[in-house]
């Protein structure tokens, strides 16, 4: 297994393009990627926030924003990839497919550098998860989806008096083999729960 060449706990600021395209092949153990969700707006950080001033533009472009050194890549070396890609231009619009282009080619880079036992989680919402779920299947395959998340963000506001309310986003999980790691996360128990299956305390100890 290569070594990475790159320090941990290091935070590199700029187009993550171009750092995992000098990060050795099969280093990284956990991708956590929260990319633009294609919403077709602006977005500024608030004043209060850490990010105060920085902005980004959540619009895509296949004349602006699609390289030809992408596509020609996807088409040589991905094609399932770019059926993707070639059926969300016809069923949605350019704009869906020149997102995809460009969220793809960093999804490739990812899951070059992932581990054997890595796994990726990707942030997204209903604008284009059915899309990305698609991709990522044909860049991970799919018997290496593991799991969609339901994070519901907020409480719905108002009264829904013609839809059910939007709001929740996605998380999509990918193992890059079957042999990924899995490190379950507990939470305490509830008191009342303890108190009342845990009655029996050690004397030496004090544990329950």
């Amino acid at each position: 297994m290569a070594e990475p060449n790159f320090q941990n706990r290091t935070l590199y600021h700029g187009d993550n393009l171009d750092f995992l395209r000098g990060m050795n092949s099969e280093t990284v153990h956990l991708i956590a990627t929260d990319p633009p969700f294609n919403k077709n707006r602006d977005f500024h950080a608030t004043p209060d926030s850490l990010a105060a001033g920085a902005k980004f533009r959540d619009r895509w472009s296949w004349e602006r924003d699609v390289h030809d050194e992408w596509t020609d890549s996807i088409k040589d070396d991905w094609p399932a990839v770019w059926e993707v890609i070639d059926a969300a231009r016809a069923a949605y619009g350019d704009d869906m497919g020149a997102f995809l282009c460009w969220l793809g080619v960093r999804l490739m880079e990812m899951h070059r550098v992932l581990r054997a036992d890595g796994s990726l989680y990707m942030h997204c919402d209903p604008t284009a998860s059915h899309y990305l779920k698609a991709m990522l299947d044909a860049i991970f395959g799919g018997d290496n989806f593991r799991n969609e998340i339901t994070w519901k963000r907020t409480s719905a506001k108002g009264l829904a008096y013609r839809n059910l309310p939007n709001n929740h986003d996605i998380l999509l999980r990918y193992s890059k083999s079957g042999a990924w790691i899995w490190n379950p996360q507990f939470v305490p128990h509830d008191p009342n729960y303890v108190e009342k299956f845990y009655r029996f305390i050690e004397e030496d100890t004090g544990r329950r």
